[in-house]
């Protein structure tokens, strides 16, 4: 099966990136820091085990994965006003997930209702439910756990980056921690790290020795409004 996108938006998702970035040398993927696991669908007939921070992520990919068919998603409406409460639509929570995260590529908080760019093009459309529908089942065979540093693979690793949004962290991130987590793989391995650096200073992170890996477009607005982020990236084979 081929995949064409992703299955539903997440800030900072790797989709389009992932093209770009070192193919994974290893039979297993482990991302535990998923979003919508752009890098991994990108290599989906890998074996992959994700992990995600975010409670209502867990609870959507769990329903990808274990549970979803394709006339649930079938199922899910289009064209709904803008402000529709989506939990009170009557469908599945998976359901009512996947159209959430349909709605704005920043949905990190509690809001459920429809915007108005849900149904614009590349957003929540019949052409996007029918392809999610179809490509739902490239992930049936991953798994959802949460990762601990002690098995031999493949780690894509997009951690909150240090200088630029703190996504659904209250706290700051623990960098450091994460070094040492990385410590612990065991060998052989391949470990990717993404980072960025600092928009309003252009300070690159250096809790890893990052090597420049391109200027992306993270949001677009006007033309002559694209946000663009410096992107850096470690990468090590042991």
């Amino acid at each position: 099966m081929k995949v064409t996108g992703p299955l539903f938006k997440w800030f900072g998702s790797k989709w389009l990136a992932s093209k770009l970035y070192p193919a994974p040398e290893h039979d297993v993927i482990f991302e535990p820091f998923a979003g919508s696991a752009g890098y991994s669908l990108r290599h989906h007939e890998k074996r992959v085990v994700i992990w995600e921070a975010n409670a209502n992520l867990n609870m959507l990919w769990s329903w990808l994965i274990d549970h979803a068919t394709s006339a649930d998603v079938l199922e899910i409406p289009l064209g709904l006003p803008i402000g529709t409460d989506i939990t009170g639509l009557g469908l599945q929570l998976g359901q009512a997930l996947l159209l959430k995260h349909w709605q704005r590529t920043n949905n990190v908080g509690d809001c459920w209702t429809v915007s108005k760019w849900g149904d614009k093009p590349g957003q929540w459309t019949a052409n996007t439910r029918a392809r999610v529908a179809e490509e739902l089942h490239a992930v049936k065979h991953w798994k959802l756990e949460e990762l601990r540093p002690d098995r031999a693979g493949t780690y894509f690793i997009d951690p909150p980056y240090l200088y630029n949004y703190r996504y659904c962290f209250k706290t700051a991130f623990d960098h450091q921690g994460l070094v040492e987590k990385l410590k612990m793989i065991p060998s052989p391995s391949q470990i990717i790290v993404c980072e960025a650096a600092c928009q309003k200073t252009g300070r690159v992170p250096d809790y890893l020795p990052f090597e420049p890996f391109a200027r992306r477009i993270t949001s677009r607005r006007k033309k002559t409004e694209n946000h663009h982020s410096n992107e850096y990236l470690y990468e090590e084979k042991r």
